[in-house]
């Protein structure tokens, strides 16, 4: 059986975090593609499952789920930039803008959430080995 050192568990969760946000918020947005009308209206939460579908390939793939990286940082980030485009193609209509400022608020708070992770985790694991 092989060992887990604390600073790949520290990677696993933050990892896992990042793409669990980027995955649920794929998913959940996904049926708005259905509903909405236009096709510019479908193109950020089509980009928003594609997102998905790239972080939990990621995620899945060799070892990155132990790997301390900043691919997590950067999928959220892109998730909060295709909400922003998102915002700004819908933003003349009131009826499909409404989802967009949801997901807005979010992607702001998980990109926050993210970023202050990321920064901690190599400090966490320090900690953990004394």
């Amino acid at each position: 059986m092989n060992t887990i050192s604390p600073q790949q568990l520290i990677n696993r969760g933050f990892n896992l975090l990042s793409v669990s946000i980027a995955g649920l918020a794929g998913f959940a947005f996904l049926p708005e593609a259905f509903l909405e009308k236009d096709l510019p209206d479908k193109i950020d939460d089509i980009l928003l499952f594609l997102l998905a579908l790239v972080a939990i390939y990621w995620y899945s793939r060799s070892n990155n789920r132990y790997v301390r990286s900043a691919v997590p940082v950067v999928l959220i980030c892109l998730g909060l930039a295709i909400k922003l485009v998102g915002i700004i193609i819908e933003y003349a209509d009131p009826e499909a803008v409404g989802d967009d400022f949801g997901g807005l608020i979010l992607f702001i708070l998980a990109t926050g959430l993210v970023i202050y992770q990321y920064s901690k985790s190599k400090t966490l694991s320090g900690s953990v080995n004394k």
